[in-house]
Order: structure tokens, then C-alpha cells, then sequence
């Protein structure tokens, strides 16, 4: 399961020529189950734990300002990145793909909700694969 999840993130990434790095993360812990960089010296499992507490923290401050509401991704810029970051409430991991800034947004975003909902379809054989290959 673990390698449909590698293709079908090269596949997207295919779609972005714009991506440096992905990854799909655990939230609870900030563990990799994929990940990829383009760029080198980029620690892409060391950022997916640092991401990780973002995603809960936005999912507290989120429930804090308005309960009912879902985040539909967390968008970080910098002066040369894009950091798109999509968690689904119901699955216990997250995405993320850092691109150059260069790389048109609109596109971005709808490939990583692509991608989300894709992974979305095998969340659990993925969870239950993963907590495995982690035992």
C-alpha cells in the first residue's frame, strides 16, 4: 500500500513541475509514511514533525474561533516557497507539498486535494500498514 501511495505522489507530482518535496505525515507523532525532496539538503522527515504541530495546533485555534469549521488546507509562504498543508479531521494523517514559489497556487492546491482525496480511498489499509512496518 505504502508504494501505491510513493507512485501516485510521483504521478502528482509529474502534474507540478513547480514541487520540491512532499510527504504524508502522521499527526499524532510527525512520522513520514511517504515522502520525497527535489531539493537538495532538505530534511523533509525532520519538517513533517515541525508540520505536525502546526496541524494540531490549527485544528485547536481552528475549534477555539469557530467549532463547526473545517480547515481546508494551511498555506505558508515565504519569499521563494509555497508550503500547502491538508489534513482531513477524519484521517489520522496529513499532507503536505512545498513548491517554488513560482508554481501557480490554484493548481497547487487542486492537486493536493486531488492527491487527499485519492488517499482518502485507502486511508485505512494505509494506517493499518504503516503502524505495522512501525512495530
Amino acid at each position: 500500500m505504502i508504494e501505491k501511495v510513493k507512485k501516485m505522489m510521483e504521478e502528482l507530482s509529474a502534474e507540478m513541475p513547480g514541487i520540491l518535496a512532499a510527504a504524508v505525515v502522521t499527526v499524532d507523532d510527525g512520522l513520514s509514511i511517504v515522502d520525497f525532496s527535489k531539493k537538495e539538503g532538505t530534511d523533509t522527515a525532520a519538517a513533517s514533525a515541525y508540520l505536525a504541530s502546526i496541524v494540531k495546533s490549527n485544528s485547536k485555534a481552528i475549534n477555539l474561533l469557530a467549532d463547526d469549521e473545517v480547515t481546508d488546507d494551511i498555506l505558508i509562504t515565504t519569499n521563494h516557497y509555497h508550503f500547502i498543508i491538508r489534513h482531513n479531521p477524519s484521517l489520522p494523517f496529513f499532507i503536505f507539498f512545498m513548491t517554488t514559489k513560482g508554481e501557480w497556487l490554484g493548481k497547487a492546491r487542486h492537486i493536493v486535494k486531488k492527491f487527499d482525496d485519492e488517499l482518502a480511498t485507502f486511508a485505512q489499509q494505509l494506517t493499518d500498514q504503516f503502524q505495522q512496518a512501525e512495530s
